[in-house]
C-alpha cells in the first residue's frame, strides 16, 4: 500500500546526503512523484537484476542489501538506517540492480520512481549536477570502505564500526543498532571471527554485551583503529 508524501516526508527526504543543498521548490519538483510506503519485516524489495527503475529514501526501520549463492547463503553488502538513501547508483549507471534488498525490521520508505525523477534532471541540469557532486561523494566513502577490508584487521574493523557509534559517547552505554550477526556481515566476517575480534577489543577496554556496547577510552580505540 502507497500514499502521497506529505510536507513531514518532504523535509525529512530533504536530510539525505542525496539531497542536501537543493532548495524547497528543487527538492519538491524532485519528489512529485514519490509515494510513501509501508513494508512488514523480510520485505523484498527488488531483486539482484531487476531493472533498477527507482529508488528508496528509509525513514524508518533496516534494510539490508544482499547477495544470495545457489545454496541460498548470504552475503550482506550494505545495511541503511534512517535516514538514507539507497539505489540510486544502479539506477543512474547500470539499469539493473546487482544485489537483492529487503527489510530487516518493519519500515516506512519512500519509493521514487526513475523516469519522473531523471525527467527533471534532465529538464534542470543544475539539479543535476549537484546531484553528481553528491554521489562522487559517496563514491570515495565506498572506495575508502573497500580500502579498510583489505588494509585492516577483522578487530580494527570492528572497531571502526564502534567508532562510528561511539563518538560523544566515552564511558556510556550505547545501543547497538542491530544483531551481532548483521554486525559480523556489514564488517566482512563471519560470526566465529566476530567473537575473536571482540575478545581483541575487550584487552583496549571495548565491552559488548548483547545489545549494548560501552568503549571505556576513545583514544585507545582510535590508535587502534589506525584513525
Amino acid at each position: 500500500m502507497s500514499k502521497a508524501l506529505g510536507p513531514t516526508e518532504v523535509q525529512r527526504a530533504g536530510e539525505v546526503r542525496f539531497f542536501k543543498g537543493l532548495g524547497a521548490d528543487d527538492l519538491e519538483a524532485l519528489l512529485k512523484n514519490a509515494v510513501l510506503i509501508e513494508e512488514e519485516k523480510g520485505s523484498l524489495l527488488f531483486s539482484q537484476g531487476d531493472p533498477a527503475d527507482r529508488f528508496y529514501i528509509i525513514l524508518e526501520g533496516r534494510v539490508k542489501l544482499f547477495t544470495a549463492n545457489e545454496e541460498g547463503e548470504e552475503s550482506i553488502v550494505e545495511i541503511f538506517n534512517p535516514t538514507n538513501s539507497f539505489a540510486e547508483a544502479a539506477m543512474f549507471a547500470s539499469g539493473r540492480f546487482p544485489v537483492n534488498c529487503e527489510t530487516v525490521i518493519p519500515s516506512r520508505l519512500i519509493r521514487i520512481d526513475g523516469d519522473p525523477f531523471l525527467n527533471v534532471l534532465k529538464n534542470k541540469p543544475r539539479i543535476g549536477r549537484t546531484i553528481l557532486s553528491k554521489m562522487a561523494g559517496r563514491y570515495r566513502h565506498l572506495l575508502n570502505e573497500i580500502s579498510q577490508l583489505k588494509t585492516q584487521s577483522p578487530a580494527q574493523r570492528l572497531g571502526a564500526f564502534f567508532l562510528s557509534l561511539t563518538e560523544g559517547n566515552e564511558g556510556t552505554a550505547v545501543a547497538l543498532p542491530y544483531d551481532k550477526n548483521l554486525i559480523a556481515a556489514r564488517v566482512g566476517m563471519k560470526p566465529e571471527s566476530l567473537s575473536r575480534a571482540l575478545s581483541r577489543l575487550r584487552e583496549i577496554g571495548v565491552d559488548c554485551q548483547k545489545r549494548e556496547l560501552i568503549v571505556e577510552d576513545l583514544d585507545k580505540l582510535r590508535e587502534f583503529c589506525g584513525d
